[in-house]
């Protein structure tokens, strides 16, 4: 009888009740209303409190996201994407990724240094929210190569000046993603395959010049450079001229012209205009020392 009461059946009396019995079914029936109104209350304050808090983070992020210039945003945070996002965030350059996965979105609510946006990047809408208009590069790194292409060929039409960065897994795909309008397109299988092949062929080689590339500690690195225009300053110079290694101890190891011609070891009478680019080997603070050189000459460095 205590079942039927609790569960609301309304079945008949088992048998009938007396005085005690009636007055422990109406204690039994209070405590039973009150122990479902409390229940649904705890449930329901537990669902609606997480529905407004998301609300309210997804409305804090997309305002910062809104906010972002020369940003770049990472399609899909798997094994590649994730990679990129820590080196990114590394070099303090702000990030935005994009997943339509609900779980891995779900792990960056406690990461204010991750912007996010839960959605599929072959969607334009979503590509417009995360900024895409205003970013400096977009990089995709989904497994589907066909999802890469189709983000490409968006992103490209969305912001033609955009630098696009994509992952490619079959042979013969990084042509049509280069057709369809990506800056670089990058195998991960291939790149491994041959990292492991040089690792026989030149060990110590290949170890010195990923200790450079990869380093965290800021000890030595190899930066890029890039001129701009300044009035106070030449339009051309001289590596020479310049004195870079005299004055900040840094290594110009290498030089990228207007024309997109790579000079390996410049030598000093090499001249360098407005718009070359400088490749770098020194120390962070040699890189600043650098800076001060050229009077805020340089728009850029990595």
């Amino acid at each position: 009888m205590t079942i039927i009461t609790m569960g609301t059946v309304g079945f008949r009396e088992v048998h009938p009740l007396s005085l005690a019995g009636m007055w422990f079914t109406v204690v039994l029936i209070i405590l039973s209303i009150g122990i479902y109104a409390f229940s649904v209350s705890v449930i329901s304050k537990y669902f609606i409190e997480n529905v407004v808090s998301n609300l309210k983070f997804s409305t804090k992020v997309e305002k910062k996201i809104s906010k972002l210039t020369d940003h770049v945003i990472v399609v899909g945070y798997g094994r590649n994407g994730s990679q990129a996002v820590a080196e990114l965030l590394e070099n303090s350059i702000p990030v935005v990724v994009i997943d339509k996965n609900p779980k891995i979105i779900s792990q960056f609510v406690n990461s204010p240094k991750i912007l996010h946006l839960q959605g599929d990047a072959t969607d334009d809408a979503v590509l417009y929210n995360a900024g895409i208009d205003r970013a400096q590069a977009l990089i995709t790194a989904m497994p589907n190569d066909a999802d890469n292409l189709f983000v490409v060929i968006s992103a490209r039409e969305l912001n033609p000046r955009l630098k696009i960065i994509s992952r490619a897994s079959a042979i013969g795909n990084d042509k049509k993603l280069i057709l369809a309008g990506a800056s670089n397109v990058v195998m991960p299988d291939k790149v491994g395959g041959e990292k492991m092949a040089k690792l026989i062929v030149q060990p110590d080689i290949n170890e010195f010049i990923e200790s450079i590339m990869l380093q965290r500690s800021g000890e030595v690195a190899l930066y890029e450079i890039i001129l701009t225009k300044n009035e106070k300053s030449k339009r051309r110079w001289t590596i020479g001229s310049m004195k870079i290694r005299e004055k900040t101890g840094a290594n110009v190891v290498g030089l990228k012209t207007l024309s997109k011609q790579y000079i390996l070891n410049p030598a000093p009478d090499v001249e360098i205009e407005t718009g070359d680019k400088l490749f770098v080997l020194g120390t962070r603070e040699q890189l600043w020392s650098l800076k001060d050189l050229m009077s805020g000459s340089i728009l850029e460095n990595r």
